[in-house]
């Protein structure tokens, strides 16, 4: 059902207001331009459900939405992308791009919304499992349009002060069906609103976990899915322009399911599941509640006098297990964009197996590791903390991020150590998990919770859904002690 977002019985974590002075120092701008492909020129396979999904045309446009914010010595670039991943290859020439035309940015960072229901960037949905869904030359075309926004978000910088938003309400865990035990739900709510010194907004970035498929496997129309409408409401409720940044969303937090009803005013009846009304009211309730968290006339948000930003980065080598993506790699799904890694130089060795999963004897990467990063961005002012952002190259399982990773009889490793929580380390009010950024690893999953072979956790006759799509069991490791470390000053 859906709650109204006045409820008093359902009360909102806000933080009391703040002064209006520009904090001194802090410079943001903003850019957005359209990256719907073409679906009258060529096929267009459609990413995140099964095969073969070509489409027929399109919704709404598809957005790369770039904030440049500069503080200090330090320029950073955040671009979100409403696709269903983006591979650190990709992101690489981006960067190479930019830093062409402006050697003095930081660091630039791209994380994909995940949407289900736009164009195959990794090549996993093409005419057959073993069949590239990618289009080459719209994957150029990508990159340029990413790299030319990022620059004139860069060109756009004014002087801006921050609010800083939090919301735990209770609606917000009732919006995510989490399919998988231990059941751990991410449904904290961060907002960042920048504004120039004049009182124009000049953006509002919404930072939320759910995957964005409320049009389900049967839709064929080009779609953003719920960000469309949630970024329209907050645009047209003085937002500025409007960017959303996916969070912890493995263990397929999603928007599909009997967990997650939305009673449509206008009928007095629940909107069906898969129907672009759900999708309009999901984007909508999340925007307003987005807004509501920085409404400056109501007094919620934090002032943040921000000053400098602190950017650490670690480049990092995930050991990867998943033969599927191996064969896949060595057949060309990838288009050359994740190639694998064996002791920290490229690694294209490939071999011929026999695997019957596969029909017979095909080519297999036998490299050992992929390599990707993490990021780990501080925003301070007068020597405080003031809010964090850290960045996972995939789907990372909430229980990693917030704590309740559980054994079960079944697992394939029962005994595996638990891996760090990503924000125990983590020291401001404000949190923020920047998912699927600058890579796309699959589901990041607990080793102790892993379950590729029988018998399966909680002696469920068939597997759970998550294994096929990760990378392996060492990735959350690999991903998780990374962070903590970049936290930690190492």
């Amino acid at each position: 059902m859906r709650l109204s977002l006045r409820t008093p019985a359902f009360p909102i974590l806000v933080l009391a207001a703040a002064a209006r002075v520009a904090a001194a120092g802090l410079e943001a701008g903003v850019a957005k331009t359209t990256i719907t492909p073409d679906v009258t020129a060529a096929k267009v396979y459609m990413a995140g459900f099964g095969n073969n999904r070509v489409a027929s045309g399109v919704h709404d446009d598809l957005w790369v939405r770039c904030l440049a914010l500069s503080a200090g010595t330090d320029k950073l670039v955040m671009c979100g992308v409403d696709l269903i991943g983006f591979f650190y290859d990709d992101v690489l020439k981006v960067r190479a791009q930019v830093k062409a035309q402006r050697p003095d940015v930081t660091q630039l960072i791209v994380a994909s919304a995940h949407d289900h229901e736009g164009p195959d960037t990794m090549g996993l949905w093409g005419p057959s499992p073993l069949q590239s869904g990618i289009d080459p030359a719209y994957m150029d075309t990508l990159d340029d349009r990413i790299a030319t926004t990022a620059i004139q978000a860069l060109q756009s910088l004014k002087p801006a002060r921050v609010v800083l938003g939090r919301d735990d309400h209770p609606l917000l865990a009732l919006l995510q069906d989490d399919s998988r035990p231990p059941y751990v739900k991410d449904p904290h709510l961060f907002v960042m609103q920048f504004t120039a010194t004049d009182g124009a907004t000049i953006a509002t970035l919404v930072n939320w976990s759910d995957h964005p498929e409320t049009l389900d496997s049967k839709n064929t129309l080009i779609t953003a899915d719920y960000p469309h409408w949630l970024r329209e409401y907050v645009e047209q409720h003085g937002g500025g322009t409007a960017l959303f940044f996916n969070g912890s969303i493995g263990g397929l937090l999603s928007t599909l399911g009997d967990q997650v009803s939305l009673l449509d005013p206008d009928t007095g009846e629940v909107a069906r599941d898969a129907t672009w009304r759900k999708a309009e009211l999901f984007g909508d309730t999340v925007g307003e509640l987005a807004m509501r968290a920085v409404d400056r006339k109501g007094g919620a948000g934090v002032e943040a006098p921000v000053d400098s930003i602190v950017i650490r980065q670690k480049v990092i080598f995930a050991p990867i297990e998943n033969d599927g993506f191996r064969v896949g790699g060595a057949l060309g799904v990838f288009r050359g964009r994740k190639g694998l890694w064996t002791n920290g130089k490229p690694d294209p060795t490939v071999e011929q197996r026999d695997m019957p999963q596969f029909g017979g004897k095909v080519p297999y990467a036998t490299g050992h590791d992929l390599q990707t990063e993490v990021d780990y961005i501080q925003f301070r002012g007068g020597g405080k903390l003031l809010a964090e952002i850290a960045t996972v190259p995939g789907e990372i399982y909430p229980e990693l991020v917030n704590g309740g990773i559980t054994r079960y009889p079944g697992a394939d490793y029962p005994d595996a150590p638990f891996e760090p929580t990503v924000r125990a380390g983590m020291r401001s009010p404000f949190p923020m998990i920047f998912g699927l950024a600058n890579d796309e690893l699959g589901y990041i999953i607990p080793k102790c919770e892993w379950d590729s072979k029988p018998p399966w956790l909680q002696n469920r006759k068939s597997h759970w859904y998550g294994e096929v799509n990760s990378a392996g069991p060492e990735v959350a490791g690999a991903v998780t002690q990374s962070l903590r470390a970049l936290m930690e000053g190492e």
